[in-house]
């Protein structure tokens, strides 16, 4: 009747917003500032809404409207300084929010945003100094408790996070988002029942949290609660269409395909990567001294697979031609293996605790022909400081078997089993094919120091009876293989399933499905933790075989098992974290131990589980290949890639 009301519109826009339907509520509100644009009310109502569905730069706009009909406040400088840190303009929000305390030194919130900014920055100190004197002036702020918490997770201070956490939670126990930082809190405590019950609360609050329903739906497999909520295939329908509900390294554990991988580390990327000032190269500076500088940049330089792993290639790095520097990303640990490789490294940095831009500035000043990353999307990961091209070439390996969805990385370093030539336009990164498997094979422990074969009661495993095992993280064990797995028990008589020890739920959860499925669950047998990885090794070679798992292979497990003279079978699959097992096996000649389905997996399972000659003459040429084989020749794996590292060096000279 009236479509000029500018009453009527603001109250069609305010009541949208009220039912949560912040992006309908625009329109109204946006038609309403334009029939009365010197309405402070009316344009803070829309820009409030434009915040809320994500339109920032329409945001900024209309709060420097604001800004001009009401200067030097400290709640539209501190609205419009968000806005801006959401379109990550860093340096121009910053100035906003200094003058916002300037203008009002206890505005709370313009410590609390300033904090939000300076975490996104990495600047984690400085955050939870800022948090510290939003709280000061407002003690029960929820939000700022939980932001307090999280820039001292970033710091490592985990036990301090989980009680800033907890204080959030204290204020308002339905805070979503609270509750999704405190699980993750928890799992990086080792907490996994805890936090999955803390994911399970916001995920009952608020499901739309950004990546809650990865971390939610990873949660319940890592205790292995089967049940279908959130539903798989919701997940991957939202990946498809690129919404942020999962972190990519939670998609390799199902059967998302490499092109929604792809999706899901695009959508990541782009969202949580700063607008990254470059630093100025001279490509290829070292070249004319005669060595090659090159970078390793990890979280995992301590007592993990990517750590051991790296020992043992970097005592084979040609010094002559090779300068290696370690970039350290995470809190020290002072375990043997990182004390290891401080001393194997000619240069190492210390960026645990450092900003982005400290960083950068450290980086810039090792002039590093090569920069590796070796996190990839996991855990402690500094993608920002790629995106700074810190190096002429930087390369994407090892600890993260799927592409980083950005254009920053020269190469993905692979196989032509793990990442055949026709998957490469899932990858963002080129293909750099190393000419046997790309997993390097820790051999440092040599075979005759394993020292006599364990007793099978040392383990608890029965005196008799075909072992089958599989040593991966729970999380990797589907409903579908674990049907199989049972199937297997129930074909061999007295046959058992030797499983890496998980958590008691996921223990008790798994003894629960195998019962469901007709099998005593006596018949999973949990090995126990040893004192150390030669001990590991050498109790391996108690099993018969070993059964991997599709969507997520083993991987440095797989490598484990190969070099104990353990048989892998594996199922080879379509994604890359699916295929690294086959590329083992294929670098060792037995192709015998790939099936293509599923059919022919427990066919070949039954097949060695029966046959006891076929399986002995696979474990001889096993024990036999060691001495020849690719996969456990580490020297010449490091001058292969040694080669692909000049080769590509030379290539992009080139041009």
């Amino acid at each position: 009747m009236s479509p000029k009301d500018v009453v009527a519109l603001q109250v069609h826009g305010l009541s949208l917003a009220m039912q949560g339907r912040i992006a309908e509520s625009v329109a109204p509100l946006y038609k309403a500032s334009q029939l009365d644009q010197k309405n402070p009310e009316l344009l803070s109502n829309l820009a409030k809404a434009q915040q809320g569905a994500d339109l920032y730069e329409d945001a900024i706009q209309t709060y420097k409207k604001l800004d001009r009909l009401i200067p030097n406040n400290a709640q539209i400088l501190t609205d419009m300084g968000t806005a801006l840190a959401k379109s990550k303009f860093y340096d121009e929000a910053e100035a906003l929010f200094n003058r916002a305390i300037e203008i009002q030194p206890d505005y709370f919130l313009a410590w609390s945003n300033r904090g939000n900014l300076l975490s996104d920055l990495r600047m984690s100190e400085d955050a939870v100094a800022s948090y510290q004197k939003a709280l000061e002036f407002n003690p029960r702020y929820a939000e700022g408790w939980t932001n307090y918490g999280n820039a001292l997770f970033a710091l490592g201070k985990y036990e301090d996070a989980k009680s800033a956490h907890e204080e959030a939670l204290s204020i308002d126990p339905d805070f979503g988002e609270a509750w999704s930082n405190y699980g993750n809190t928890l799992l990086e405590l080792k907490k996994g029942d805890e936090s999955f019950n803390a994911y399970d609360k916001a995920f009952s609050i608020k499901p739309d949290i950004p990546y809650l329903m990865g971390q939610y739906f990873a949660a319940k497999i890592n205790l292995c609660i089967w049940d279908e909520s959130p539903e798989i295939k919701q997940l991957l329908d939202l990946v498809s269409v690129g919404r942020k509900v999962t972190l990519p390294f939670n998609l390799l554990q199902t059967n998302a395909s490499l092109e929604l991988q792809k999706i899901g580390a695009e959508t990541f990327s782009k969202d949580r990567l700063p607008k990254s000032r470059k630093i100025s190269l001279t490509r290829f500076q070292n070249l004319d001294r005669g060595k090659i500088r090159i970078g390793y940049f990890s979280s995992d330089l301590r007592e993990h697979p990517v750590g051991i792993l790296m020992q043992n290639l970097l005592r084979l790095h040609d010094r002559s031609r090779f300068e290696i520097y370690g970039f350290f990303l995470n809190l020290r640990t002072g375990d043997p293996i990182e004390s290891a490789l401080l001393e194997e490294f000619d240069h190492v940095i210390d960026l645990h605790g450092v900003s982005d831009s400290a960083a950068i500035d450290l980086i810039g000043k090792s002039s590093l022909d090569v920069a590796i990353d070796l996190n990839g999307h996991t855990s402690g990961a500094r993608t920002a400081l790629f995106a700074a091209e810190v190096a002429p070439i930087q390369i994407n390996y090892l600890g993260y078997a799927g592409t980083s969805g950005t254009d920053f990385y020269d190469a993905l370093i692979a196989d032509r089993v793990a990442v055949p030539s026709e998957h490469q336009v899932y990858f963002s990164e080129s293909i750099a094919y190393l000419p046997n498997s790309f997993f390097p094979v820790d051999t440092s422990i040599p075979v005759e120091s394993f020292g006599d074969l364990p007793t099978r009661a040392s383990q608890g495993l029965p005196n008799s009876g075909f072992v089958f095992a599989c040593f991966n993280n729970a999380y990797k064990i589907t409903p579908n293989i674990f049907d199989v797995w049972m199937r297997l028990l129930n074909d061999v008589a007295g046959s058992i399933l030797w499983l890496s020890k998980p958590s008691p739920m996921a223990q008790l959860n798994l003894q629960k499905e195998a019962e469901r499925r007709g099998v005593d669950s006596s018949r999973l047998i949990f090995a126990t933790r040893t004192p150390g990885r030669l001990e590991h090794l050498s109790r391996l070679r108690l099993a018969d075989l070993f059964l991997d798992t599709p969507n997520y292979n083993a991987h440095a497990t797989a490598a484990d098992a190969l070099w104990a003279g353990l048989p892998v079978l594996t199922q080879i699959g379509h994604t890359f974290s699916g295929r690294v097992a086959a590329s083992q096996i294929t670098a060792l000649g037995f192709n015998e131990l790939i099936a293509s389905s599923e059919e022919e997996y427990i066919a070949k399972a039954l097949e060695f589980a029966r046959n006891p000659l076929a399986l002995e003459s696979v474990r001889q040429r096993l024990e036999g290949s060691r001495a020849h084989s690719p996969l456990f020749d580490t020297k010449r794996y490091v001058k292969d890639l040694e080669a692909l590292y000049i080769g590509l060096l030379n290539k992009a000279n080139l041009h």
